[in-house]
């Protein structure tokens, strides 16, 4: 006891230290379960150790670092905002999750309060911040413990895809990290990450009836264009494959930096159509004996491409290629043949874009042709009422 005394005389300071960061810490840790966990989200189902979830429309104000250093910056610019840094001096009040948009380098999102919306939210005084609505969606979720690091994110986003994988939900690889608790919560950490899914499209038929297809035959819009009236085509998706990066923007693509195609993801019901009508729909509306061309649109993500997903796919494809080369053709095609691996959904603005731009110059002089040729020569895959 006397030892006790004689240590706790000598190191006063090093121990009201000791108790002021214990304290600080357990403020720290009941203030971080204080932050507002409001479920912004509807389960719809469950599928293995996922959950399929409906969540309404968000608005987020994000930040988007502009290196792996500037990371450490995200946190510091929106706390700043909902700190009372805005053009009214608001204090709002902080949510949880934050979201880390990993597809799109890094960017972290707060979600704002329901009774905000973008158009009575503070102004932001920080430039570098970012104010935007995501529309209502469907999105999987998995759940881990524990703080998050890069090699726990890849894991856990392998896992997710596998689950996907083998209920034939196809995603749209717009992953997210969510992370629930403040790095000063040392116990029960919640993190999540959660990924875009055409899900609703995946409950109108048996999974089973489903498969997919990607298709390059120039531009995305063409493609689109051409297949989205076909008979038993349930959702085209216009993007990018067959690259050397991940998540690439439209510009990189265009510009050749990335040696990605313009393809189109296709989901069709395989007792309405085959994929042996598709080809024949796709050889018929581009010019496969032209290398990294179609027509006027030149460039290597222009080139003529079928990405395959199965040994059995590949043969099909195959056999159907060499019967039209020889045929047709006069064995001048030069259609790249290559295994699926990933695939990067484009831009909102290049999605169902004949239908929305149909008068621009483009879709008149270039797609409705060739829209028009396919339902006029493919009349049998075609509702001709649309």
């Amino acid at each position: 006891m006397d030892t006790f005394l004689y240590f706790c005389k000598k190191n006063k300071m090093k121990i009201f230290l000791i108790s002021i960061i214990t304290i600080l810490l357990i403020f720290f840790t009941i203030s971080a379960t204080n932050v507002n966990y409001k479920k912004y989200y509807n389960i719809i189902k469950k599928i293995q150790n996922i959950e399929i979830r409906e969540y309404p429309k968000l608005l987020y104000v994000s930040y988007t670092p502009q290196s792996t250093k500037d990371r450490n910056n995200s946190f510091r610019n929106i706390a700043d905002f909902i700190f009372g840094n805005n053009e009214s001096e608001t204090k709002i009040d902080m949510t949880s999750p934050v979201v880390i948009k990993l597809h799109n380098k890094n960017e972290m999102a707060f979600i704002m309060p329901k009774q905000y919306t973008i158009q009575n939210l503070p102004k932001t005084n920080n430039k570098k911040l970012a104010v935007y609505e995501e529309s209502a969606n469907i999105k999987a979720a998995i759940k881990f413990s524990g703080y998050s690091n890069s090699e726990k994110e890849k894991k856990y986003t392998e896992k997710l895809k596998r689950v996907l994988l083998k209920h034939n939900i196809t995603h749209k690889n717009d992953f997210e990290l969510l992370v629930y608790n403040s790095p000063y919560q040392f116990y029960n950490r919640k993190n999540e990450i959660t990924v875009s899914i055409d899900y609703n499209i995946m409950k109108k038929l048996d999974n089973k009836d489903l498969k997919t297809i990607h298709l390059g035959g120039g531009c995305f819009w063409c493609v689109e264009a051409v297949f989205e009236d076909a008979i038993g085509v349930v959702s085209v998706t216009s993007g990018f494959s067959a690259g050397k990066i991940k998540n690439p923007s439209y510009r990189e693509v265009s510009q050749g930096l990335t040696e990605h195609a313009e393809v189109c993801e296709i989901i069709y019901d395989t007792k309405q159509i085959t994929l042996k009508d598709l080809l024949k729909i796709f050889f018929l509306s581009h010019d496969p004996t032209t290398l990294n061309k179609q027509g006027n649109d030149i460039g290597k993500h222009y080139r003529s491409i079928i990405l395959y997903n199965t040994e059995k796919e590949k043969e099909i494809i195959s056999n159907y290629m060499n019967q039209i080369n020889d045929e047709i053709f006069e064995n001048k095609i030069v259609t790249e043949l290559k295994e699926f691996n990933a695939f990067y959904k484009a831009e909102a603005y290049h999605q169902n874009y004949y239908k929305e731009n149909s008068s621009a110059g483009y879709c008149r002089l270039v797609i409705t042709p060739k829209v028009l040729k396919a339902k006029r020569e493919l009349s049998k895959y075609y509702n001709q009422s649309k």
